[in-house]
């Protein structure tokens, strides 16, 4: 049975680095008073009159929005184990667009669905923190994740992520027919998004570590020098003497 170790390192993971990054820096200057300046310029109320008002770029910045320290902790928390673990195995582009297609998922749902139900205004991994653990499960079913301290299946963890998202986290979907719609549509999405691939443009964004910077420099140092050494030879079969 595999157990799930995460592996540190920004090289790693550049992508959910810079999500973290942005978390924090949102977070931050909402807490020095800038709250209300983000929620009307970067969240996103998911209905027929935010088209009219052409911020179209509020269902890429509302997960970055958070008012109060546990959700923007429990948030950064999942971002980095789990969103850390997919980036690794997807790369940084097929990573970033999942994450944020998963939060656009959620939004059009609610935009259906608000002609009949009450539609809140959408802060934080709505849809998204479902997903990416969701996705993880898909790709790890039977890894062992340590759930304060106690050890669970993948597949067991996003079982339980979707029960306390719909019953514990009601609020974030504005009603419970929103919640169940939300919460299953995106699960859904997340589970066929993982096991069936499919396939998008060339989106790998991949930072070298120092590792790979070092083996890179003495690549190319070795280039240099058999460049060299073929510039001085005056026979074919002089290159391959030493």
């Amino acid at each position: 049975m595999a157990t799930y170790r995460p592996s540190f390192g920004y090289g790693n993971t550049p992508v959910v680095f810079a999500m973290l990054a942005v978390f924090a820096a949102i977070f931050l200057l909402a807490f020095a008073g800038l709250g209300p300046v983000f929620v009307l310029y970067l969240a996103w109320l998911p209905n027929d009159a935010w088209i009219l008002t052409a911020r179209l770029w509020q269902p890429f910045t509302f997960p970055f929005v958070h008012l109060g320290f546990i959700p923007a902790l429990f948030d950064g928390i999942v971002l980095y184990f789990f969103g850390g673990s997919l980036e690794r195995a997807w790369g940084g582009g097929r990573f970033a667009f999942f994450f944020f297609a998963s939060g656009i998922v959620a939004g059009l749902i609610m935009m259906a669905l608000s002609p009949w139900i009450g539609v809140p205004v959408m802060i934080g991994m709505v849809g998204s923190f479902v997903a990416v653990v969701v996705a993880f499960a898909a790709l790890n079913p039977y890894a062992t994740v340590y759930l304060y301290f106690f050890p669970l299946q993948a597949r067991w963890l996003a079982a339980l992520v979707i029960v306390w998202e719909f019953f514990g986290n009601t609020g974030r979907y504005g009603s419970v027919p929103g919640a169940a719609a939300v919460v299953g549509g995106v699960s859904l999405f997340a589970w066929a998004f993982t096991v069936f691939r499919p396939h998008l443009p060339s989106l790998d964004i991949h930072a070298p570590n120092l590792r790979e910077r070092f083996d890179r420099w003495q690549q190319r140092r070795r280039m240099r020098a058999w460049q060299r050494r073929v510039g001085r030879i005056d026979k074919p079969e002089d290159l391959f003497k030493r």
